[in-house]
């Protein structure tokens, strides 16, 4: 999510807050793209929680759940508000940093991050050995004198080509796909053989399917003692757009990850054999149950070339 996106959506958070509070709206509030979806949220907030006493929104701290608290009938409630233009898009649970399985120390000891460890492979020069085999690329790519910049658009101009049918940059690519797949089987062949710090892996659990996913906040939460003491009372919210109907749904995520905790004594990574992407699943006894499932990826322009990145995707069952 880009920055001004992020400026808009606390904005609208914060005009959810104004609406609990019965305080006045401005002309810039009503003007924002995520107006429409923050009425609608107010309305069944305040039906969820009619005799609210105080509204607060929580913006940008890192040492709590949820965008905003509110207090009715003199319990604490915190909501975590998420919305969409789109009919409840929620099948990627998160986008996160490329290192934060090692960022947040779900392994002991000095585990070599993704980062590291593409670094010490030489990752950047085969990519451009491999783009390098291409002679005809346009003079103002040639002359980019930044190395990062050069390998991007020799990357998106093969990417062009190839769906054109040039079978030169299709193979190219097809290349570098096939070798940054073994590089990511190795790295996490060389996770799989690190001692795991269980209770840092629970927390990280709970926080991704809490809808935490920004560094700062799982940097500061997965080391506080009792933040599971908050996400007792935690509900999200999902606003959505679907054929100019805004659509309201909402999840009481601390009581399904209480559920959840009840049923498992413990949790771990665990590591399937030639793929890209390790789970965390929940133990029980012997039988192990895959919870979300965690992808390394490359979010732009092809694999193995701009922006590398966790993608994480929710394998419990949901409830609507």
């Amino acid at each position: 999510m880009g920055k001004h996106e992020r400026q808009l959506i606390e904005e609208a958070e914060r005009i959810i807050v104004k609406l609990l509070s019965s305080q006045k709206l401005s002309g810039s509030d009503k003007k924002n793209h995520w107006f429409k979806h923050a009425v609608f949220l107010a309305k069944r907030i305040k039906r969820d929680f009619p005799k609210i006493t105080l509204a607060y929104h929580l913006g940008n701290r890192y040492n709590n759940t949820g965008d905003i608290l509110v207090i009715s009938k003199g319990k604490k409630f915190f909501i975590e508000i998420k919305m969409s233009d789109t009919k409840l898009g929620i099948g990627t649970k998160a986008n996160i940093s490329q290192d934060a399985l090692t960022e947040n120390y779900l392994f002991m000891g000095k585990t070599k991050s993704w980062s590291r460890f593409r670094q010490g492979k030489n990752h950047d020069k085969w990519v451009n050995d491999y783009l390098s085999q291409f002679e005809r690329y346009p003079r103002e790519i040639s002359k980019i004198a930044n190395p990062t910049t050069q390998k991007e658009e020799k990357a998106r101009y093969l990417r062009k080509l190839a769906k054109k049918g040039n079978k030169k940059a299709k193979s190219i690519l097809d290349d570098i796909q096939k070798k940054d797949k073994k590089e990511k089987i190795e790295y996490l062949t060389h996770l799989s053989n690190q001692k795991q710090q269980k209770k840092i892996v629970k927390g990280f659990f709970i926080l991704i399917t809490l809808g935490i996913h920004r560094k700062e906040e799982l940097e500061n939460l997965i080391k506080k003692d009792n933040f599971f003491q908050e996400i007792q009372n935690l509900f999200v919210y999902y606003g959505n757009s679907y054929k100019g109907k805004i659509i309201i749904r909402r999840e009481n995520v601390g009581k399904r990850i209480k559920k959840i905790l009840k049923r498992y004594s413990d949790f771990k990574i665990i590591f399937p054999k030639g793929l890209t992407h390790c789970k965390i699943a929940g133990v029980r006894g012997k039988v192990f149950k895959p919870l979300l499932q965690i992808v390394f990826h490359w979010k732009n322009i092809a694999q193995g070339i701009k922006t590398p990145c966790l993608n994480i995707f929710d394998l419990t069952d949901r409830p609507i």
